[in-house]
């Protein structure tokens, strides 16, 4: 028998056998991806006629391309009840009219909008990339290549031109994004929302994400990315609170401060011991 031939072997391939056991039994079980490393919900005083919205995002550093992070500075909106989201991602994804054929983009900028499938509610952007599909629900998308860097951006939304359409009113809202850095404005496509006067809801939420296949918690990239200075047509926003959220089943891995008036996030460093779930930071 192999334990009577390797009586020393064996003793110490069980040893190893028991402790890898022990490892992946203490592993914790996180949920599948994407992971929503932190929440942001910024409550605003009021509902208001919609004009424009804009909020400012710093990126401390630069983050390989090979790294899936999503950041989302309008991570849930809503104008007139109709939900919308947008942001910044390592690699993203779309196609055009002439070719449906899902393609990789590389580094790029969008905007979503749900309760919508028809390509005819799509004004893309430089390269005319979209998706149109059913995974997340109805949703229509539009998507721009851009290879964006550290600094700081102002993800901006602009009511644009009013539409019938089967006789019922229709308003376009166009998706930007503007540059400290280059001194530049990206257009990123517009969508066409239901409705004449859009109201804006007063509470939106930003985020950082984790997402595409599931990755070791030590490789979730470490920056810091800042949220402020929330634009409602033109002027300061009044913002009452912000509650910052970390979901259960994601590893604990960012970390949001009230600093100066902004949001920070630390991302990437592990926070040990996470008294809560959910805290306020007050403005008023």
């Amino acid at each position: 028998m192999l334990w009577n031939r390797f009586p020393g072997f064996c003793l110490a391939f069980l040893f190893l056998g028991l402790f890898a056991g022990t490892v992946c039994a203490e592993e914790p079980k996180y949920a599948p991806m994407p992971w929503h490393l932190a929440d942001l919900w910024w409550e605003m005083s009021e509902e208001v006629l919609f004009e424009s919205y804009s909020i400012d995002v710093t990126i401390s550093d630069e983050v390989p391309e090979t790294k899936r992070l999503y950041i989302s500075p309008i991570g849930l909106g809503h104008l007139s009840q109709t939900p919308f989201y947008g942001g910044l991602q390592t690699q993203s994804d779309g196609y055009t009219l002439q070719n449906r054929q899902l393609r990789k983009l590389g580094p790029g900028l969008l905007m979503s909008m749900w309760g919508e499938r028809s390509p005819q509610a799509i004004r893309p952007g430089e390269g005319g990339f979209f998706q149109s599909s059913g995974h997340e629900g109805d949703f229509v998308s539009v998507r721009r290549p851009f290879k964006w860097s550290k600094g700081t951006y102002t993800y901006k939304i602009i009511r644009l031109d009013r539409e019938v359409i089967n006789g019922k009113p229709c308003t376009w809202v166009g998706a930007f994004l503007e540059s400290r850095a280059k001194n530049e404005t990206i257009f990123i496509g517009a969508l066409r929302f239901p409705g004449e006067n859009l109201k804006l809801s007063p509470r939106i939420a930003s985020f950082v994400e984790v997402y595409g296949a599931r990755i070791p918690v030590e490789e979730i990239p470490r920056v810091t990315v800042t949220f402020g200075n929330l634009q409602v047509n033109g002027k300061p926003a009044t913002v009452k609170s912000v509650e910052a959220l970390y979901p259960k089943g994601v590893p604990d891995y960012a970390d949001a401060k009230l600093k100066d008036g902004r949001i920070e996030i630390e991302v990437g460093k592990p926070v040990q011991e996470r008294r809560s779930r959910q805290i306020r930071f007050a403005f008023d």
